[in-house]
């Protein structure tokens, strides 16, 4: 899955029809996007680390199997099983990243960042810009990259309201988390420099987070 405003563009970048969002008078879209599932399913429901504990817990199993007893039909049995839930978790999480990655929609307003998700029903979460402190970009070998919003004073968001798309553990001082998208680094830089006065053009042109201020490594 790419990353892609999820819907017509005008040629400046800003959305033609935006999704999910009521804009206040004077209000105007920067950019509009949606996170990639697979990297939903990387780094946010760690699917690269439960296939491995499969893989081991499988590899420990056989090697006990052949040492002790011997591949009998019981024993091949057990395998089969051990292996088909370890395939049907696989393919939850799979399914789970992909819901997740098509009920999400992240949005940049000249006022305000919005999160809307949720699989079952959707909610909103509005973050104004003055209420955001400093951006921080954390990349990924994939590629792929989160965008995190410090907020002051939690900007009155809850935790439970804003998760998955959170950062860390901590109800009380939720961070919210634009996860797993391919131009993070872009964003966090357009975000930064929106905060520090007005935001340059929506292009294509490839920003480093290094350049602006307040853009920092998650």
């Amino acid at each position: 899955m790419t990353m892609h405003t999820p819907h017509r563009t005008t040629p400046s970048g800003a959305p033609a029809r935006p999704v999910g969002v009521r804009l206040e008078p004077g209000e105007q879209i920067l950019w509009q996007g949606r996170p990639e599932a697979s990297a939903l399913r990387r780094h946010l429901l760690k699917g690269r680390w439960l296939a491995a504990y499969f893989a081991v817990l499988l590899g420990w199993k056989l090697t006990l199997i052949v040492a002790l007893r011997g591949l009998h039909p019981q024993e091949m049995f057990d395998m089969a099983v051990l292996l088909g839930q370890g395939a049907a978790l696989m393919g939850i999480l799979a399914y789970l990243a992909w819901a997740l990655a098509r009920s999400t929609t992240y949005t940049v307003t000249t006022l305000r960042v919005v999160i809307r998700h949720g699989i079952a029903l959707q909610g909103t979460v509005d973050i104004p810009l003055r209420a955001i402190r400093s951006v921080a970009v954390r990349m990924h070998g994939d590629g792929t990259g989160d965008v995190a919003l410090a907020v002051r004073d939690g900007g009155g968001v809850g935790y439970s309201k804003l998760w998955p798309h959170v950062r860390g553990l901590s109800p009380s001082a939720p961070v919210p988390m634009l996860r797993g998208l391919r131009d993070a680094a872009i964003l966090g830089t357009r975000l930064a420099r929106r905060l520090d006065g007005p935001a340059p053009a929506m292009s294509g042109q490839d920003i480093r987070p290094e350049a602006a201020p307040h853009a920092t490594a998650a």
